[in-house]
């Protein structure tokens, strides 16, 4: 179970970075410092890349300040190919160091010099390494697009270097397809490397066929376990590989392909084979511990090894054992640096299986949560990972099109100095033409001058008179208007006379109605008095009498007064009626008039003759047509009736 989970994911990791042995690290490092001090002005910052790339295992940070110096030579020469290609360079021993974020920027500088070279050679190897950057980021298809176009480059070029170049290119594409399931591409590529690797010079190169094509057939077998040959074919490249290390170790620099290619064997002795066989697959892992050991970045290979002994353990039920050599492995690698956290994770994850088949499930329950503290770790750095990632492409992004747009800006700059060229020629010529032209025609502009004088004063002439014929018309137009406008107000003055007249003449008429009315009344009562005088009894006949006159002269005097108030308030009435929708009747209106008087309630009953009683209900019913409130005072609202007439 730990095995299944581990092989996969270092199968190609240990060939991404390099490993350290220190003799045939010391050979390689003289032979390129002697290349590089010896080298033409041209070739030294090439030769001093490649030896910043021999060095970072040794010592980092010496092979930094080597790649920096690489770089300033290459700056110093102006070849663009140059420049690319130390830039690369340099992107790869930083991401050595774990600085993802400046490899990213030093391999995008390096793509844009490549964009600008036309040395095929270097300009490759700028996209190999843009390839690999996105292969280490898991970006498959951006990392075979860049491989593939590294190798389109120079696939016609018959040099040792780019064979090289090819036979890693080709590795790095199998190994994609790897980890795609497509195994009949992985294996194809796989036979490209080792053909490249035959052309190549470097030991390095033909171990790295050898083991691309055995990892090719193994890939073959776990997809079809049922073909048994595939697996055979495998262990046979995968010897091959081994032989020729030991054959050629001194001359080989990644020693750590070496510990994977044993690991490998004895990963598939433990899988594959029956348990008889374990010698075998422990002559392997001890292969593999010992160079493992002697590699800086070798832990993970150490770890895998107590693996694979700890899972023989188990299929003896040898639980103690197993727990211990798992316990080996995480005291192996306890000082490695956090980026082996997920190999930490998944040997606590063996102890813990270890200790749930053994019964322990406290133990077991220990050991697990230390898993998910490691594991926790890995995924916060795989998020930030991540997070760097996407602000990387962000900030690529942005540059790209900065980039883009300083080319347009540039492009339209030119095009604009051209225009300005343009401009400035076509001026010139027009001003020739306008100064050989002037003589000619100044004594022609002069007289055009004296008749355009002559014509603008006839103009002046002629304006003047059309403002003179225009103000006439205004101010006949002016007469005419106010001779409508004065006929207008003698038509509406006689109008209102009429209306007057109107008005008088039907007040006149109702007066003559009156008083005919009044002497028809006048004269009923005096038949009535004929009559009441030749009645026997002449003291009631005199009280009758008496009685009528009164109620004549009380209606007459009444009629004065209702008249009389009637023309001194005519407004005072109108505003009451107004109040009271047209509902107050004569007898109202005198009850108002008599408040208005200032006349209370007795006096009021006197002068008509009734009840003081009928005085208050008629004042009650005045309140309700005026739509006055309860507590409302009658007298004060016809007061301010009157005041505001």
């Amino acid at each position: 179970m730990f095995l299944k989970k581990i092989i996969p994911h270092v199968a190609f990791l240990a060939i991404l970075f390099y490993a350290e042995a220190t003799s045939a690290q010391s050979l390689i490092i003289d032979s390129l410092t002697r290349v590089a001090n010896s080298a033409s002005p041209h070739d030294r910052p090439v030769a001093t890349a490649e030896l910043a790339r021999a060095t970072v295992e040794k010592n980092a940070d010496e092979a930094l300040k080597i790649g920096g110096r690489a770089i300033s030579l290459a700056k110093a020469t102006g070849d663009a190919g140059v420049k690319a290609y130390c830039y690369a360079a340099y992107g790869h021993l930083l991401m050595q160091k774990g600085q993802e974020k400046r490899c990213a920027v030093y391999i995008d500088s390096a793509m844009r010099c490549a964009a600008k070279s036309t040395n095929k050679e270097l300009t490759a190897y700028a996209w190999l390494r843009k390839g690999w950057l996105e292969l280490v980021r898991g970006n498959d298809e951006k990392a075979i697009s860049g491989l593939l176009k590294a190798n389109a480059m120079v696939e016609n070029i018959n040099d040792k270097r780019t064979y090289s170049y090819r036979a890693l290119i080709n590795h790095y594409i199998s190994s994609i397809y790897a980890y795609g399931s497509d195994t009949l591409k992985q294996h194809r590529y796989a036979l490209a490397c080792m053909a490249m690797a035959k052309g190549s010079p470097y030991a390095d190169d033909t171990q790295l066929g050898y083991m691309s094509l055995a990892h090719s057939f193994f890939s073959s077998f776990e997809h079809n376990m049922g073909r048994r040959e595939l697996l055979d074919s495998s262990m046979r490249y995968y010897r091959k590989a081994m032989a020729f290390y030991q054959k050629n170790k001194e001359r080989i620099f990644i020693q750590s392909n070496a510990s994977l290619i044993a690991l490998n064997i004895s990963n598939a002795y433990f899988k594959y084979y029956p348990l008889s066989l374990k010698d075998s697959a422990q002559h392997y892992v001890n292969i593999a511990l010992e160079i493992g050991r002697r590699s800086k970045n070798g832990k993970e290979i150490i770890a895998n090894c107590y693996g694979i002994l700890s899972e023989y353990a188990l299929r003896e039920k040898n639980y103690a054992k197993a727990e211990q050599l798992l316990l080996t492995g995480i005291g192996e690698v306890e000082s490695a640096a956090p980026g082996v956290d997920i190999t930490r994770s998944r040997l606590m994850l063996g102890l813990a299986n270890v200790a749930e088949q053994k019964g322990d499930k406290q133990k077991a329950l220990e050991y697990y949560k230390q898993y998910v503290t490691y594991y926790g770790k890995v995924f916060d750095a795989q998020k930030l990972g991540i997070v760097q990632q996407l602000e990387e492409e962000y900030h690529a992004a942005q540059r790209d099109n900065e980039i883009a747009r300083l080319k347009e800006r540039a492009d339209y700059n030119k095009r604009l100095n051209w225009l300005y060229v343009v401009i400035g020629s076509v001026s010139i010529l027009v001003l020739g033409l306008l100064l050989s032209s002037y003589h000619y025609k100044l004594k022609a502009s002069q007289q055009q001058k004296q008749i355009a004088d002559q014509e603008n004063k006839e103009i002046r002439l002629t304006a003047e008179l059309q403002q003179a014929e225009a103000q006439r018309l205004t101010l006949e137009k002016q007469e005419a208007e106010l001779q409508a406008s004065l006929l207008e107000e003698g038509r509406a003055t006689a109008e209102a006379q009429q209306a007057l007249l109107q008005d008088r003449t039907e007040w006149l008429e109702k007066e003559l109605l009156a008083g005919t009315l009044k002497i028809e009344e006048k004269n009923a009562i005096l038949e009535i008095l004929k009559e009441k005088t030749r009645g026997g009894d002449a003291e009631h006949a005199a009280r009758q009498i008496g009685r009528i006159i009164n109620q004549n002269l009380r209606a007459d005097k009444n009629l004065d007064e209702q008249q009389g108030l009637s023309h001194i308030h005519p407004a005072f009435f109108a505003s009451l009626q107004e109040r009271a929708d047209n509902s107050l009747t004569r007898l109202d209106l005198k009850y108002c008039a008599y408040i208005l008087m200032g006349l209370d309630n007795k006096e009021i009953a006197t002068r008509l003759g009734v009840e003081p009683k009928s005085i208050r209900m008629a004042r009650y019913r005045l309140k309700q047509k005026l739509k006055l409130g309860k507590d409302d005072n009658l007298d004060q609202a016809i007061m301010s009736f009157e005041k505001t007439a």
